[in-house]
């Protein structure tokens, strides 16, 4: 049987056992809200409530990313990390409604103006930070851009492996340092990251034509195991997690490092606005991985980890070498050729993604090395 890794998720809040008193956060207030089969009723009956959110949705994105810093890495010590978690949890309860299908209430609200209206709260800052860290780095207005698509192309690739991420600390400490430990821990947190991939590709194609389209197409085939249901990457990796004998993390486990490159992927793929930058993210997620999937299929043997259990990352540091060629000339390149304009976006995608995962990355060498200490 097909089986996949979801998106993390919130649980619902279940009544108390105690009376001792526990401030709910805002994402378990969202999902709880959401699977109410009456939210307009309960709207009606609780005047205000919708303002209230609003405004605890704003003070929240404030603290999480003020307006007067922009962030560098993710150690900055001015960062408040409970304000970022708690920022994401509840951008991942709102992107979450537009990843599945029907089956519980909650859908039911995709579009309604309150969680619009929150989610728009919550993203305006983080989005604002985002891009004012990707031109703080890089020279990214459509005058510094090559306007020639293959020299778009190839600043495209230079970026992305000049990028402090293409040989970051983690690849060495999992290669050679890691424990099984370690690495099962690693395995846990990149659960959130490796779900619903095909989907954002399915998503990043809509309203693109010809080769562009064409080549997203057969990245998507590649993601579906080319129609071989053993070979489907997302069963690949439920594969490699069942048999290790771990479990996926909710959302409420994980800190704003891993939730961020989720929502990153989500900001990018679902709005059509973002589109451009979805070009962006995905080709910069193509063309870092095969780094990263060689040095842990490296590690896993190491620790005694049998090859075919990490068979999705022996995949992929084949396959996305392909990939990423593919994604230059036959998306890039098309793209920019016919609308010169998508250079900002396709861009800003390519840095904004490759930042969000040297945050993931800075916070999972940290964590992993504080589990031997």
């Amino acid at each position: 049987m097909l089986k996949s890794i979801e998106l993390p998720s919130m649980p619902l809040l279940t009544s108390r056992s105690d009376s001792r008193p526990r401030e709910d956060t805002l994402a378990e207030r969202l999902a709880n809200l959401l699977a109410d089969r009456d939210l307009d009723g309960t709207l009606a009956q609780q005047q205000g409530l919708e303002n209230c959110l609003a405004a605890e949705s704003r003070q929240l994105a404030a603290r999480a990313y003020p307006s007067r810093k922009t962030t560098e890495r993710q150690s900055d010590t001015w960062i408040d990390h409970s304000a970022r978690s708690d920022l994401h949890r509840a951008l991942l309860v709102i992107y979450d409604q537009h990843m599945r299908l029907p089956g519980d209430s909650r859908l039911a609200y995709q579009f309604h103006p309150l969680v619009c209206r929150v989610m728009r709260e919550l993203e305006t800052p983080w989005e604002a930070d985002m891009i004012r860290r990707a031109h703080a780095s890089h020279a990214l207005s459509p005058d510094s851009l090559p306007e020639d698509a293959a020299e778009f192309a190839a600043w495209y690739r230079d970026a992305a492996f000049n990028h402090p991420l293409y040989e970051h600390d983690l690849y060495t400490f999992v290669a050679s340092d890691a424990t099984r430990e370690q690495l099962e821990w690693f395995f846990r947190m990149e659960c959130a990251g490796e779900a619903a991939f095909d989907d954002l590709v399915a998503l990043a194609q809509v309203g693109t034509r010809g080769e562009v389209k064409m080549e997203m197409a057969s990245n998507y085939w590649d993601e579906m195991g080319k129609g071989r249901t053993h070979a489907v990457h997302t069963h690949l990796f439920h594969e490699l997690i069942t048999g290790l004998k771990l479990s996926a993390p909710d959302a409420s486990q994980l800190p704003w490092q891993v939730l961020g490159g989720v929502n990153v992927m989500l900001w990018s793929c679902i709005p059509r606005r973002n589109a451009y930058r979805a070009q962006g993210a995905l080709g910069a997620v193509e063309l870092l991985a095969p780094q990263r999937c060689t040095r842990v299929v490296h590690g896993a043997h190491r620790v005694g980890i049998r090859k075919k259990t990490v068979v999705y990352y022996g995949a992929h540091a084949i396959i996305d070498i392909g990939h990423a060629e593919g994604w230059l000339s036959h998306v890039v390149e098309p793209q920019v050729r016919e609308r010169p304009e998508s250079r900002v976006g396709i861009a800003e995608g390519l840095v904004i993604r490759a930042n969000a995962s040297l945050d993931y990355f800075d916070y999972c060498l940290a964590a992993a090395r504080s589990l031997a200490a």
